[in-house]
């Protein structure tokens, strides 16, 4: 009962892929690590020359050069500016994929357009040769299903016999003829 320990689990939600989150004493003891770091240095060189009486640790000049800085307020202008920096480029990041797809969305929209023109066109063409045709005349023979009697005979033999349909393929074989004479017939016209 107590002779095995029991394993330890971690479970760290990162809600941001690519962003590290921190508690506020880690910023502080950095800040704190980069606020000692230049004042110790600057505090041992003059220590050699000075006394540790006299020794202040000079006011850093941010980049313009025009005033003094505070190192702590520098290291937080810069934690600041690279949150800036990361909003605008996920901004610009939003800002080009709309872009994207607004230009995505138009070339479908131009490919939509022409092809409704062809269809148009096409459709036109149809109807015009159909025109035509009717001009020239169509036979009747042509305008009425071709073998109508014995396709009649074979939907009534399904019809009658509807769970024994091979009692109905000497039929369906004399359709089948009837339609390939007369596909033939209508090929030998044509040529």
């Amino acid at each position: 009962m107590g002779s095995g320990q029991s394993a330890r689990k971690i479970t760290i939600n990162n809600e941001e892929i690519g962003v590290i989150g921190i508690s506020e004493s880690v910023v502080d003891r950095l800040v704190q690590k980069v606020n000692e770091s230049p004042a110790t240095s600057k505090v041992r060189s003059s220590t050699l020359t000075e006394s540790p009486s006299t020794t202040a640790v000079s006011p850093q000049f941010y980049q313009s050069g025009d005033t003094p800085v505070n190192s702590e307020s520098v290291t937080c202008q810069h934690l600041t500016m690279s949150a800036l920096k990361m909003q605008q480029q996920k901004e610009q990041e939003l800002r080009n994929l709309d872009n994207y797809w607004r230009q995505r969305l138009w070339n479908l929209e131009q490919t939509h357009a022409k092809l409704n023109d062809i269809l148009k066109t096409e459709y036109q063409k149809a109807t015009e040769e159909i025109y035509i045709n009717a001009k020239k005349g169509i036979s009747i023979e042509d305008a009425v299903q071709p073998c109508k009697g014995t396709s009649d005979k074979v939907l009534a033999c399904y019809q009658e016999n509807p769970k024994e349909i091979l009692k109905c393929s000497s039929l369906v074989d004399e359709f089948s003829n009837c339609v390939d004479k007369r596909r033939a017939q209508v090929i030998a016209e044509q040529c």
